[in-house]
C-alpha cells in the first residue's frame, strides 16, 4: 500500500511539474520577464527532466543516444548525426532532446559544414525555452568560424543585452574583444577586455584576458603598461601553475626595455623585477637594480627598504663583511625614521645573521638579544629566539639551546614557530630517550596545533613512545591518529593489528565504493535555485566539452553556497576532463581533507581517484615497465613534485613533472644518447617521464630497492643520502627519517610514501 500511494505521489508529482512546462512553453520568449522568472522556469524544466530521466524515463531516446555517443566514439560523426535526427522535441525532456541536437551540431561543426549547424542552433532558439544565451553563444561561434563578423558581434551583443547577468558573460565579453580588435576597433577591444575581467569569477580566465592585454600591448610598443598587467597576473596569481613562466616573461621583456627601448622604467616595475630575480637566486644582478634605485629615484621610494633589500641581496652573495657594511649604514641613517621599525627590525636580524656566518657569534648573539628587549612582539623576535637556540647547539651547549626553544614556547605558546620549537624539543628528548620529556612535547603540539602540519606527527609519536609500557594509553593516542587522520603517513606506520577495521584505511576507502557520485549528487545538491541552475547547466555544458563554460557556470553557483560539496566535486571532474590536471588534483584534496578531517566518510570512491589520478597513464606504463619500476611510486613522486603541472618550476630550477633539474636532465640525457636536450625539453611531459623513470631505475639500483632512500636520493641527491645513510641508525626506519638533517626532504618522504601507499590502495 505505501508504495502504492509512493507511486501515485511521483505521478502527481510529475503531472504538476508537466503543466508547469506546457502552461511556461507558451510564454518563454516573452522579453517583459525578468531574469528571477525565467531562471525559475528553467529550472524547472530541468528538475522535470532530470527526475523523469532518474525513473528510466524516455527510454528509446536515450538509445538512440547511446549509439550516437558509441559512433563519435569510433569517429563516425555521420552516422552520429542519423541516431541524433531520430529524437524528436517533447515538452518531457526538453534539456535531454537541447543535449542531443547541441551534440548534433557539433558533429556538423566537426565535418565543417557550418551552414547545418547553424541551422540547428537557429531552430534551437525558435524551439527550446532552456539557456537559450548558450545557443547565441554557440551560434555566434559558429559565425566566427566562418568568418562572418558581423554576425558573431550582433550575435554576442544579444547575449550581453539579454542576458547581463548570465555566467556567459566573461567570455562574451572577451569574445567580442577579439571580434573588435579584428576589424581594428581598438577602443571596444580595450573596453571588452576589461568588462570580461571584471564580470569572471574564474582566475584562470583573467590570466588569459590579461596576457592578451599584456601582449596586445607590447606588439604597440606600450611596453610599460604591458609590464604593469604582467606584474598584476603574478601579483594575485590567476595562473599559479604557469608562475614561473610568466616571471621569466616578466624577467625577460624588462630587460629588452631597459636595454633596447631607452624608457625611464617607473620604480615599482624596477623593484618588482629586482624581487623577481632574487627569488631566482640571481643576487648580483638585484643587488645592481636595488643600487640603480636608490641612485635615481632617492625621492621616489621607500629608501630605507630598498636598502635593506640591497643588504639582503649582498648577503645572500655570501658577502658578509658588505653586507654588515650596508646593514650598519641603515642602522645608522634611518633608526630614526619614522613608520621603519619593520625595516630596522629585519636589519638586525640580517645583521646577526652575518656576524654568524663570519664566525662572530658572540655579537650575533646580542643583536638577537637585541631584537628580543626592544621588539619583543616582532615575528623575527621568535625567529631570534630560534637562531640563539641553534648558536647554543652548534657550541655544544645543550641547555641553553633547549633554554631559548622553552622561553619561545612561553613567550609565543600559539604561534607557529611555537610549534616548531616543540617539535625541537620532542625530537630532542626523543634522541635522548627521555620519554616523559618528549610526551609533554609531543603532546603540547597535538593540544596548540591540533590541525597543524604536524598534529599526526605528534599523535604518533605519542603513541609509539607509550605502547611499550602501558599498552592502553599507547592505542589511545593511535587510536586518535586513525580517527583524525586517517590517510596520513604516519597512520600507515602503526601495526595493521592494532587497527579496527573502521579506522584502516583500505576499508574506509573500501566503503566509499557503496557511495555513487548520484545518490552524492542527491544529498549534496545545492539548496540556492539560482545555484541549482547553474549546476544543471555547467553538467550540460560538461557533458559538451565546453568546460571552460562550465567552470564559469560552477564559480557562479559557488558564489551563493561557497562550500557545496557537490559544486566542488563538480568543478574537480571539468578541471580534469579539460586537462587542467594541477587544479583538478587541488580540489580533490581539499574535499578529502575537509571530509576526512570531518570524520565523514559518506563520499564516493572517485574523490579518491581524482585526488590521485594516474594521468599520463598509457606512457607512464610503458615506460615504468622499460625500465622495471614500479608505476605507482613515479605516480607518486609526480603527484607530490609537480601536482601534474608540466609547466612547474621550482626555484632552484627544478622542471616539468617530475621535477627535474638540468644537470641531471643534461647527465641523463647523455646516457640515453638523447642529443636534441634542452633546458625547455623539461617542459615536454613525455621527455620528462622517460627521463624521470630512468633516474628512478638509476636510484633502485644504487640503494638496493629501498623506497625511503630512493625518495630521498630523488629529492635530496644519491651522495647526500649516501652520507645520512653512512652516519645514522636505520634500525628504525621512523627515527632515520626524522632525524635527516634536511626537514624538507624528511618531509618529502613521508608526503611521497602517503601517496604511493594509497595508490596501492586504491588501483
Amino acid at each position: 500500500m505505501n508504495n502504492f500511494h509512493n507511486q501515485l505521489k511521483k505521478i502527481l508529482f510529475i503531472f504538476s511539474l508537466l503543466l508547469v512546462v506546457l502552461i511556461l512553453s507558451s510564454t518563454i520568449f516573452a522579453k517583459q520577464e525578468d531574469e528571477a522568472a525565467r531562471a525559475e522556469k528553467q529550472l524547472k524544466i530541468f528538475q522535470l527532466s532530470y527526475l523523469l530521466e532518474k525513473d528510466g524515463g524516455f527510454s528509446v531516446q536515450k538509445a538512440y543516444f547511446n549509439n550516437a555517443l558509441a559512433y563519435l566514439e569510433n569517429g563516425y560523426s555521420s552516422m552520429a548525426i542519423t541516431e541524433l535526427e531520430k529524437i524528436e522535441y517533447n515538452n518531457l525532456y526538453i534539456p535531454f532532446y537541447l543535449k542531443s541536437q547541441l551534440l548534433s551540431a557539433q558533429c556538423y561543426e566537426n565535418l565543417k559544414r557550418w551552414e547545418s549547424a547553424i541551422r540547428i542552433y537557429e531552430d534551437l532558439l525558435t524551439l527550446v525555452p532552456v539557456i537559450q544565451e548558450y545557443v547565441i553563444y554557440l551560434l555566434a561561434r559558429a559565425y566566427q568560424n566562418i568568418k562572418d563578423i558581423n554576425n558573431a558581434i550582433k550575435s554576442y551583443s544579444e547575449i550581453i543585452a539579454q542576458y547581463p547577468q548570465s555566467a556567459l558573460s566573461p567570455l562574451v565579453h572577451y569574445q567580442l574583444a577579439l571580434l573588435y580588435q579584428e576589424s581594428n576597433q581598438e577602443e571596444l577591444f580595450w573596453q571588452e577586455c576589461y568588462l570580461a575581467v571584471e564580470t569572471s569569477a574564474e582566475e584562470k580566465f583573467k590570466a588569459k584576458v590579461f596576457i592578451k592585454m599584456c601582449d596586445t600591448l607590447w606588439e604597440e610598443g606600450e611596453y610599460l603598461d604591458s609590464l604593469n598587467y604582467l606584474r598584476e597576473i603574478i601579483e594575485n596569481r590567476y595562473e599559479r601553475e604557469r608562475i614561473s613562466w610568466q616571471e621569466n616573461l616578466y624577467i625577460n621583456r624588462f630587460q629588452e626595455v631597459k636595454e633596447n627601448m631607452l624608457l625611464e622604467i617607473p620604480p615599482d616595475l624596477s623593484l618588482f623585477f629586482a624581487e623577481t630575480i632574487f627569488n631566482y637566486g640571481r643576487y648580483k644582478m638585484a643587488e645592481m637594480v636595488y643600487q640603480e634605485m636608490i641612485e635615481k629615484y632617492a625621492g621616489q621610494i621607500d629608501l630605507p627598504r630598498i636598502h635593506y633589500h640591497k643588504a639582503r641581496a649582498i648577503y645572500y652573495q655570501g658577502e658578509y663583511q658588505r653586507a654588515i657594511d650596508e646593514c650598519l649604514y641603515i642602522l645608522d641613517n634611518f633608526k630614526d625614521t619614522d613608520n621603519q621599525e619593520d625595516v630596522i627590525v629585519r636589519t638586525l636580524y640580517l645583521y646577526a645573521g652575518a656576524l654568524l656566518s663570519t664566525g662572530n657569534r658572540s655579537w650575533a648573539i646580542e643583536k638577537y638579544r637585541e631584537i628580543i628587549e626592544k621588539f619583543p612582539e616582532h615575528f623575527f623576535a621568535q625567529l631570534s629566539y630560534f637562531r640563539q637556540s641553534e648558536i647554543g647547539f652548534l657550541e655544544n651547549k645543550t641547555e641553553e639551546g633547549i633554554l631559548y626553544l622553552k622561553k619561545l614556547l612561553l613567550d609565543f605558546p600559539e604561534s607557529s614557530l611555537a610549534q616548531e620549537a616543540a617539535w625541537e624539543l620532542s625530537r630532542y628528548y626523543t634522541n635522548q630517550n627521555s620519554v616523559s620529556e618528549a610526551l609533554y612535547y609531543y603532546q603540547f603540539i597535538y593540544e596548540h596545533f591540533p590541525q597543524g602540519n604536524q598534529a599526526d606527527d605528534a599523535l604518533y609519536w605519542l603513541g609509539k613512545l607509550l605502547y611499550p609500557t602501558d599498552k592502553a594509553e599507547g592505542m589511545k593516542w593511535y587510536e586518535r591518529l586513525l580517527t583524525q587522520f586517517p590517510d596520513s603517513y604516519y597512520s600507515f606506520r602503526i601495526p595493521i593489528e592494532m587497527k579496527s577495521d573502521e579506522h584502516n584505511l583500505e576499508n574506509i576507502i573500501e566503503q566509499c565504493k557503496t557511495i555513487t557520485p548520484d545518490s552524492f549528487k542527491q544529498s549534496h545538491f545545492p539548496q540556492d535555485k539560482r545555484a541549482q541552475l547553474a549546476t544543471y547547466r555547467a553538467e550540460l555544458l560538461m557533458f559538451l566539452k565546453l568546460y571552460q563554460e562550465s567552470v564559469q557556470e560552477i564559480k557562479n553557483a559557488l558564489k551563493k553556497e561557497s562550500e557545496n560539496l557537490y559544486l566542488q566535486l563538480l568543478l574537480m571532474q571539468v578541471y580534469a576532463e579539460a586537462g587542467e590536471y594541477y587544479q583538478s588534483v587541488s580540489c580533490a584534496q581539499a574535499i578529502l581533507d575537509y571530509l576526512l578531517s570531518a570524520n565523514n566518510r559518506e563520499f564516493p570512491f572517485m574523490v579518491w581517484q581524482y585526488a590521485f589520478p594516474i594521468f599520463y597513464e598509457e606512457y607512464i606504463k610503458q615506460t615504468a615497465s622499460l625500465y622495471q619500476v614500479d608505476p605507482y611510486l613515479v605516480w607518486s613522486i609526480m603527484r607530490e613534485e609537480s601536482h601534474f603541472n608540466p609547466y612547474a618550476e621550482s626555484r632552484a630550477g627544478a622542471r616539468g613533472l617530475m621535477q627535474i633539474i638540468f644537470s641531471t636532465g643534461e647527465w641523463i640525457s647523455q646516457k640515453l644518447n638523447y642529443k636534441e636536450f634542452e633546458y625547455d625539453s623539461l617542459f615536454e611531459p613525455e621527455l620528462n617521464i622517460n627521463l624521470g623513470n630512468w633516474y628512478l631505475k638509476y636510484l633502485q639500483e644504487r640503494f638496493n630497492m629501498n623506497t625511503f632512500l630512493i625518495i630521498s636520493g630523488y629529492n635530496a641527491g644519491p651522495g647526500i643520502t649516501d652520507k645520512w645513510v653512512e652516519t645514522t641508525d636505520m634500525s628504525d626506519i621512523d627515527v632515520f627519517i626524522e632525524n635527516i638533517p634536511y626537514k624538507e626532504t624528511a618531509e618529502h618522504i613521508k608526503k611521497v610514501m602517503r601517496s604511493y601507499l594509497i595508490y596501492k590502495i586504491i588501483y
